[in-house]
């Protein structure tokens, strides 16, 4: 029987990863609604990255796939407004949208089974070594006085944990992590993670180059 079922939708200008924390401030009423049910029915709702309109106000239309979000912590704020972290859980597929059931939007979705593929445990390894390069560039390049990245956590987990924890690290756009999201096999996102921590390695090296050439790179401990 497909795994499948009605999920009410949080569209937001930001992607979310399964396992990956995100902070949310909750201020519209229609979204106020949303939480409290959430919270009170200890359900999860679904993030996905709006394809076109705003955040607030309007309708706004969302991509096809999303995460599943619950809320771990809540903060309650002024005028019913509350400050929110949640954690992804896991990805799916919206069918249908109904957009006239409730004041937020809901979907009628497909949850995604994760796929390794490949030699994934392989590329989970490579991915990690790879954003260690990349960990070591941001402090290389950057005046914070900090200890060598924590490296060890990054490989705990299965690899498709592995490149979603790597890619929620990453500093890209929207829309390459929804391209990151949306990739089906999880041997295929750590080669695109890959990819693109190669692309940010040496833009990070080209930086620091200029940097040291102009003398204000951070001193070397």
């Amino acid at each position: 029987m497909a795994d499948t079922g009605s999920l009410a939708l949080f569209p937001l200008g930001s992607v979310l990863f399964p396992g990956m924390l995100l902070p949310l401030h909750i201020f519209e009423p229609r979204y106020r609604l949303l939480l409290q049910r959430a919270v009170q029915n200890d359900e999860p709702f679904g993030i996905v990255l709006i394809k076109s309109g705003a955040e607030v106000g309007g309708p706004a239309e969302p991509h096809r796939i999303g995460t599943t979000a619950r809320v771990v912590g809540t903060t309650p704020l002024p005028g019913g407004r509350s400050f929110i972290i949640v954690r992804g859980e896991r990805r799916f597929e919206i069918e249908k949208i109904d957009a006239e059931r409730e004041p937020y939007l809901v979907g009628e979705v497909r949850y995604i089974d994760e796929d390794d593929g490949g030699d994934a445990e392989g590329l989970a390894d490579r991915a990690a070594d790879v954003f260690g390069q990349y960990l070591t560039g941001l402090l290389a390049t950057s005046t914070d006085a900090r200890t060598e990245p924590p490296l060890g956590e990054l490989r705990e987990g299965t690899p498709a944990e592995v490149s979603y924890r790597i890619a929620g690290g990453l500093g890209i756009d929207a829309a390459e992590r929804q391209r990151v999201l949306e990739t089906e096999r999880t041997a295929a996102r750590l080669e695109s993670v890959i990819r693109l921590l190669e692309r940010e390695n040496a833009l990070l090296a080209e930086l620091l180059l200029r940097l040291r050439a102009r003398g204000e790179a951070p001193p070397l401990n």
